[in-house]
């Protein structure tokens, strides 16, 4: 009876140990805030319901490297970094650039590579060929990102030189950013190189867009947004990234999608600090 009471006392203890190493609160899922409608990088499958993309996938890959799931919740661009302050996700893990501004509010855990292309309609009838040509002419961007600089400064050479102004629709959702290209309400799109590319490759089976070849503006690192308290976050999921590049996971994972040459060779934490955009 003492052997089998001490046995007990042992397991109970260690069940304790077993607890503290691992809480209750890491077997919760990491909720991921995030734009839904940016292929190839994250979309909704044909279906409706499933998402898809590198981002789905990269996310899946880290959850089984660090043992949680990340679960993904769809939030408008502008609705990101509200919502982890309200704490009703945990990251952001969307197209999301880390820049010096938003690391004032934010860690960041970079993953890619990005720049910004212009979107256009096929056989370009507004005669779009770089931001100089723009003067005069509508774009369209989405509220918050950082192509709103872009435009603001492209309007500024504009006036100088005795032109008109770049004019700005801006809009919470990507694609209806987009859609004004599609019915000639704007010129141009500024957007992410990845999915100007793949749009132009794939919307109506590459009878809609075109991308202004030639002319990438903005490069800067693509980030997952964690809480500056959360650190202990923020580094799992920098080490979970590490270990999918060096074992090619990462890499595949691009390559699948097309998306190679935004690859990056090591996760780094709050990469865009110097960046002048």
């Amino acid at each position: 009876m003492r052997l089998i009471r001490t046995l007990a006392n042992v397991t109970a203890a260690g069940m304790l140990l077993a607890s503290a190493a691992f809480p209750a609160a890491a077997a919760d899922a990491i909720k991921a805030g995030s734009i839904t409608n940016s292929p190839p990088m994250i979309s909704y499958a044909s279906d409706g319901t499933t998402l898809q993309g590198a981002i789905v996938d990269l996310a899946a890959a880290m959850s089984s490297e660090m043992g949680r799931k990340i679960a993904f919740e769809p939030i408008p661009f502008p609705g990101l970094l509200p919502a982890m302050e309200a704490k009703r996700i945990d990251i952001v893990f969307s197209l999301m650039n880390d820049t010096p501004e938003r690391e004032k509010l934010i860690d960041f855990v970079d993953f890619f590579n990005l720049s910004t292309m212009l979107l256009i309609r096929k056989g370009n009838p507004d005669h779009v060929d770089s931001l100089e040509t723009l003067c005069g002419k509508t774009v369209s961007t989405v509220q918050g990102s950082t192509q709103l600089a872009l435009v603001e400064q492209a309007s500024a050479k504009c006036t100088a030189a005795g032109k008109p102004a770049v004019q700005n629709l801006q809009y919470a959702q990507p694609a209806d950013a987009r859609t004004q290209v599609q019915i000639g309400r704007v010129a141009a799109f500024l957007g992410n190189a990845p999915v100007m590319v793949y749009l132009a490759k794939t919307a109506g089976n590459g009878k809609i867009f075109d991308v202004v070849r030639g002319h990438v503006y903005q490069p800067v690192p693509l980030g997952i947004g964690v809480a500056k308290s959360n650190t202990q976050l923020r580094d799992a999921l920098q080490k979970s990234l590490n270990v999918l590049i060096a074992n090619g996971t990462y890499r595949r994972i691009l390559e699948k999608y097309g998306i190679e040459g935004g690859a990056v060779t090591s996760a780094t934490i709050n990469g865009g600090a110097n960046l002048k955009l």
